[in-house]
């Protein structure tokens, strides 16, 4: 029978060549497509996770629920600090960061700036002798990143870009001290960063934590530690509640909570995953026509054999047998689209993993579509996922074969003679 099966296969060349395609173009838009939606999603957890809110933070009491407002009611002193520091070593948590993170407004004045302005943007201070909570590695800096013996700022590329900064520019920062003191001052621009986070490029001012400390008069204290548990995200997700767990309680001696990542940027989260689920009903869509193309390709390739399928029951050969023969058909014709589909569809899909693809055309400001990446949107290939996609593509393809051959065969022979 599969001898058989392959034979026909053989026999009506141009119907396989074309059945064959069919597929493969099928399979190839399901897979780039969902590599494209995975990638976009892996993606923007990265950034959130590299730049925003590493893997943990450990709060004062009181600061979580304000969290949005980036409060400043909330300190942890320095002689809390030193206790932090001091359990997380011993509990081997060696990856933190002190930081001071607080809003600011920011004010820049004609030459050397084309135009006076003013926006509100995030300071971030951060230890710059211990930056392990975060992943800068793939940034790329213009100028110089902070450093506590330099005083000045670092600010994303994107809001340099907005306001014409460049490196050596003064720029008069405005925000509150300990104690709820406005306070402003000069600071000149050492460094542009551009992390791939349109949020972190759009709005934030990184400084050295010693700098911050001695305008806003910090006396050591800090909003917050940021805690790494991996530098592998789907380790990080995977591992998440439980280190979370770990961490609270081995700070809660101290009065102090711990919050997982996804717990602090939970708004994000969501949105991120109501964003995703429609890219999945997209392709879910694109499965729907999929399916709808291979069935119809099957049921015409099928439908113009009805003539062999009338001789085959003349012969005394019994529908089951029919059904199966051509199933075995399908499920090779199945397999041979797929395979070409599959290898295309991972060709491109590396492809875009490793340079991206660039959507900056239909994105104007990329820092309001939810996902916490730029223009370039890169795939990511999980492969398990694709051998569903290969499993599922070559079922259709055979169940269809076999349908579509239940349907013919319960034709009476003398009326399948008649309509050939």
């Amino acid at each position: 029978m599969i001898k058989l099966a392959f034979r026909g296969i053989l026999r009506y060349r141009n119907r396989t060549i074309i059945t064959s395609l069919v597929i493969a173009i099928a399979v190839l838009f399901s897979i780039s497509m969902h590599t494209l939606i995975t990638g976009v999603k892996l993606d923007s957890e990265k950034n959130l996770i590299y730049n925003d809110t590493s893997s943990a933070k450990i709060y004062a009491k009181g600061y979580f629920k304000d969290r949005d407002y980036l409060p400043i009611d909330y300190l942890i002193s320095k002689e809390e600090g030193n206790k932090i520091e001091s359990i997380l070593e011993q509990n081997n948590y060696n990856d933190y960061t002190k930081e001071f993170v607080s809003s600011a407004d920011i004010m820049f004045y004609e030459n050397p700036y084309p135009i006076s302005g003013s926006l509100t943007v995030t300071l971030k201070a951060l230890d710059s002798n211990n930056l392990d909570a975060y992943n800068f590695s793939d940034a790329k800096i213009k100028g110089e990143w902070i450093d506590k013996n330099k005083e000045g700022v670092v600010i994303g590329a994107k809001l340099a870009d907005d306001i014409k900064a460049e490196v050596g520019y003064y720029l008069t920062v405005q925000t509150k001290g300990k104690g709820g003191f406005i306070q402003a001052f000069d600071i000149p621009i050492t460094g542009i960063i551009t992390t791939g986070d349109p949020i972190v490029d759009s709005s934030t001012l990184f400084f050295d934590l010693e700098t911050i400390d001695y305008f806003l008069e910090l006396e050591g204290s800090s909003t917050s530690y940021s805690v790494s548990y991996s530098t592998n995200v789907a380790k990080i997700k995977s591992i998440s509640k439980e280190e979370t767990n770990k961490l609270n309680n081995i700070i809660k001696p101290i009065g102090l909570e711990a919050y997982a990542w996804d717990e602090i940027a939970e708004d994000v989260i969501k949105f991120q995953n109501a964003d995703t689920g429609f890219g999945y009903i997209f392709l879910a869509f694109t499965f729907i026509i999929a399916i709808v193309g291979i069935t119809n390709t099957m049921l015409m390739s099928i439908s113009e054999r009805k003539n062999e399928i009338a001789m085959m029951k003349t012969l005394g050969y019994t529908t089951k047998y029919i059904q199966l023969l051509f199933s075995i058909e399908g499920l090779f014709l199945g397999i041979i689209g797929t395979v070409i589909g599959s290898i295309i569809g991972l060709a491109i899909s590396f492809y875009y993993q490793k340079n991206g693809i660039d959507f900056s055309i239909f994105m104007n400001d990329t820092a309001t579509i939810g996902y916490r990446i730029n223009a370039i949107m890169h795939a990511y290939i999980y492969i398990s996922h694709i051998i569903i996609i290969m499993i599922f593509s070559i079922l259709v393809s055979m169940f269809s074969a076999f349908f579509a051959v239940k349907r013919i065969s319960k034709y009476e022979i003398m009326k399948l003679f008649r309509d050939i």
